[in-house]
């Protein structure tokens, strides 16, 4: 029986693969300024009077936390949230985490599509270069962009365990 096991020749450099591993969990140049651009076009929103104002005023979930992270509370705006489209400067629901002092801290914003427009069966939706997943929970598509508050587990994912609900009322 002939081997045929591959020797490698030699071994790659740790600073290289720490650059090629890096250059790998970036975004696209194209994501970079569009979560830029969301990034200009929700900051008025840190505060939630003006986030009201503009209509983001209902509270669909309360605050979420999860043993993996939290996620905070969901303020949609129900005429975003009903009109059928995904708009990247006009999320569906923008995330806020209640602080000691009362007040709620803009951390992130969620694009939802309701089965109702889009059904479970259809081709995951993408948008930033992220394919939005379906919340069995709530009958909903779903992407999280935590472009307010950095997430270890990465910009585009559910929970983050850096927000907290320890001061929801």
């Amino acid at each position: 029986m002939t081997d045929t096991r591959i020797e490698p020749t030699r071994s790659v450099p740790p600073t290289l693969l720490c650059v090629v591993l890096l250059a790998a969990m970036s975004l696209p140049a194209a994501a970079d300024s569009e979560i830029a651009a969301l990034r200009r076009a929700t900051a008025p929103f840190h505060s939630i009077d003006v986030a009201f104002n503009a209509g983001w005023t209902t509270d669909i979930t309360g605050c979420l936390e999860a043993p993996e992270g939290g996620m905070g509370h969901h303020f949609a705006n129900l005429d975003v949230l009903f009109d059928a489209e995904v708009d990247p400067l006009r999320p569906e629901t923008l995330l806020y985490e209640p602080r000691k002092d009362g007040s709620l801290r803009l951390v992130a914003v969620e694009y939802v599509i309701p089965e109702d427009f889009l059904p479970r069966s259809a081709e995951a939706p993408v948008l930033f270069g992220q394919e939005f997943h379906f919340n069995e929970d709530f009958g909903v598509w779903a992407l999280h962009v935590w472009a307010w508050r950095h997430n270890p587990y990465g910009m585009f994912e559910d929970w983050n365990p850096r927000v907290s609900c320890e001061f929801a009322s």
